[in-house]
């Protein structure tokens, strides 16, 4: 069998930056060979870094320049960017970040999302296998090469979409999980739906240019923050490189050089077309503070990675994520009225927190309010109490609680049963 890698970029990119990184020398041998024995291929033009260009150093703290409103006037040359912090949904930077746009591989954050959700149901194993399909095989652009009857572990699919974007696994993972990649369609846009994705939708699962395929940094941004909830998939984003395929035949290499030189980068993206130019969505965290990035339609590869990490520096040098409310956690328990069972626990739906001004962080205070009681019955996920953030008096966040259990009404009966077991004293 051929021994084949798939690439994010080319062999000028990969010598370029393996020598920036300090990691040619390991990987020289392979180079060397490369044209005779390993079949390349990249999802990205092949493009030398400009002469004199440079990333931001991530050591160095970005001050911004205040604008209107006292807005920071950051200077960024990706067309369309958002700044975001996920646990508060809290906007920090935009740019044009409505623009309907092609979203190129960044669609492939969707297609992971829900692979993994659906690992996490239970419904998808990563140790089952799949059967490459001639439809799957025909797609061109970056691939890991799937042969018509080949047979693939979901992790290795995983690894193949997550870091070498394989356009190639991305439809034979649609394929299995929905029996056709226009079925897996229709799941990516129900799912982009209850995320409030509202500029968005999806033609297929793998980012090619299509007029019906779209996105928005905004979009993108709400995207990327449901997905980093997932570490499982944070884990796969995150690999700069690995070998799959018996015998390590394949080589994937990760064209997110974020990954591999930003403190706290894990994961998520990049993509590029002709039509769509290059797009980044990256997220990164410090202690438990995280930002997402995401930056579309740049002209170079080294804007949407000087975009990014101008704006991750800034974000992290000026404020700080406070965690309010933890997924699952009980804040107290709710009286229930004609229920079969007497109280509620009062728990977060979901990790909820505010975003403050470094150093304000002694400044918070929460406090919880929950319903003096309930009348059944009561559902599950109902309000029954919040969570109140404030800084100096004044609330800055809010996050709802809710009950924990269904508590049916008590029939006439259990009524009846109730009081005369209160007579005798047993409840």
């Amino acid at each position: 069998m051929r021994r084949r890698v798939s690439w994010l970029v080319p062999l000028t990119w990969v010598t370029v930056a393996l020598g920036l990184f300090g990691v040619i020398a390991p990987l020289a041998s392979p180079l060397a060979m490369a044209e005779e024995s390993i079949r390349l291929v990249s999802d990205e033009s092949p493009e030398a870094v400009p002469e004199g260009s440079s990333w931001p150093d991530p050591d160095v703290l970005v001050q911004p320049v205040l604008g209107e409103a006292g807005k920071a006037a950051l200077e960024v040359k990706s067309p369309s960017v958002l700044l975001m912090e996920p646990l508060s949904g809290q906007v920090l930077f935009l740019k044009d970040a409505d623009r309907k746009l092609f979203p190129a591989s960044l669609t492939k954050i969707m297609t992971l999302l829900l692979a993994v959700e659906a690992i996490e149901e239970g419904k998808l194993s990563r140790t089952e296998t799949l059967t490459a399909s001639a439809n799957a095989e025909s797609y061109g652009g970056t691939e890991i090469w799937l042969e018509p009857g080949e047979e693939m572990s979901i992790d290795e699919i995983l690894l193949s979409i997550a870091v070498a974007s394989a356009n190639d696994a991305s439809v034979a993972l649609a394929e299995h999980m929905a029996g056709s990649e226009e079925a897996f369609v229709a799941l990516m846009n129900e799912r982009a739906r209850e995320l409030g994705l509202t500029g968005t939708h999806f033609a297929n699962s793998h980012g090619l240019d299509d007029p019906n395929h779209w996105s928005t940094a905004r979009d993108m941004a709400l995207l990327c923050s449901e997905a980093a909830k997932h570490p499982d998939l944070l884990h796969y984003t995150a690999i700069y490189e690995i070998h799959i395929r018996q015998g390590g035949e394949t080589w994937l290499v990760n064209r997110n050089q974020m990954v591999n030189f930003y403190q706290g980068c894990d994961g998520l993206k990049t993509g590029w077309t002709n039509e769509a130019g290059y797009s980044v969505a990256v997220t990164a965290k410090r202690g438990e503070t995280r930002f997402v990035v995401i930056a579309m339609g740049a002209t170079s590869s080294a804007d949407r990675f000087a975009d990014s990490a101008r704006l991750l520096n800034w974000a992290f040098a000026s404020y700080t994520s406070l965690v309010v409310a933890e997924e699952g956690h009980t804040y107290g328990a709710v009286p229930v009225n004609l229920g079969v069972t007497h109280e509620v626990e009062a728990v977060a739906p979901s990790e909820q927190g505010v975003l403050v001004d470094k150093g304000s962080e002694g400044e918070v205070t929460r406090e919880v309010t929950l319903a003096s009681r309930l009348k059944a019955p009561v559902k599950r996920g109902d309000a029954v109490g919040t969570i109140v953030v404030k800084r100096d008096g004044t609330e800055i966040g809010r996050s709802t609680l809710v009950a924990d259990r269904d508590v049916r009404r008590l029939s006439l009966f259990g009524v009846w049963w109730r009081l005369f077991r209160r007579v005798l004293g047993e409840a």
